[in-house]
């Protein structure tokens, strides 16, 4: 037997049930969002807990609260919740997979928000994690949104090191240290900072927090193609430009750079090392374009 008298009264307590349900989705998902004593991860779980309950509230009121669902035979009634359930099955295919995708990138956690990273070629800041996609804010300042079964099967490069505990110099140069920094060889020692004067760096900054605790790392690294004719003015130059970036203290590091190719011109790999992935965001393009200007400026035609 229907749960109302007739189809009329069934519909309005649907549409009162939906808008309802709708309404306290958006009051639990804003008290929970703006918690800071629950996890993330316990966010999304209720988050898509409350989405799964609405969906089967409301299938069940279509089923159960139509009297003209009763009056159907009860061969075609199941054919007809068979399909209904199908349907449902297909259209929320993609959710699954979505949320599916969610928990695994829970377990491995492969970045948080805040997190400076690269994902299918998109370089940017984790804006926004849920249960099933996530934002991502570029340097051209656009809002990428990205299904977590997009992300979870795409190459990843998290920019970002954890430094966990604070425990001796040492430990904390062996994280940050890239392989070229490791004993500063023929052109390298010659174009680059000296290996003292980047350690003396490293402890400056290892210093400068006075918690056990560090913050996250930023380690930003992009290539720029250079010309033989007048490399060694320009690379004076860029060598300069990056001592002002430092005394600005606008990275806490100042920036490293190493020729990594020759080709038909040299290709040199730039470093931004900070402790605020803002700082990457905001003066990263910036930094790119000083270095872009004194190339044309300098080269020799």
């Amino acid at each position: 037997m229907a749960l109302f008298s007739s189809n009329i009264d069934a519909l309005i307590y649907l549409v009162i049930i939906g808008v309802g349900l709708y309404l306290l989705n958006k009051l639990i998902s804003a008290t929970f969002g703006k918690s800071k004593k629950i996890s993330l991860k316990q966010k999304m779980i209720v988050n898509f807990s409350l989405k799964i309950a609405t969906v089967l509230i409301v299938v069940f009121f279509v089923i159960e609260g139509f009297p003209i669902i009763s009056l159907i035979d009860p061969t075609y009634t199941a054919v007809f919740t068979g399909a209904i359930s199908t349907a449902i099955a297909f259209a929320s295919s993609g959710i699954f997979a979505n949320f599916f995708s969610g928990i695994i990138m829970m377990l491995i956690r492969p970045f948080e928000i805040g997190d400076l990273v690269k994902i299918d070629g998109d370089k940017g800041i984790i804006r926004e994690i849920s249960l099933t996609k996530m934002k991502l804010e570029t340097f051209d300042n656009l809002i990428i949104e990205k299904s977590n079964a997009q992300v979870i099967s795409s190459k990843i490069v998290n920019y970002t090191i954890k430094l966990g505990k604070k425990k001796t110099f040492e430990d904390f140069k062996k994280k940050i240290l890239a392989p070229q920094d490791i004993g500063f060889k023929g052109i390298y020692e010659d174009i680059s900072t000296s290996k003292d004067e980047f350690e003396d760096n490293l402890k400056k900054a290892y210093e400068s927090f006075p918690t056990k605790i560090y913050p996250k790392l930023y380690n930003f690294t992009f290539r720029m193609s250079f010309p033989y004719r007048g490399f060694r003015v320009i690379i004076d130059e860029v060598s300069k430009l990056c001592k002002s970036y430092q005394e600005k203290n606008i990275f806490r590091i100042k920036p490293q750079f190493d020729i990594v190719d020759y080709n038909i011109s040299i290709v040199v790999k730039f470093r931004l090392l900070t402790f605020n992935a803002q700082k990457i965001f905001d003066f990263q393009p910036k930094f790119a374009n000083d270095v872009f200007n004194i190339i044309h400026t300098y080269k020799i035609s």
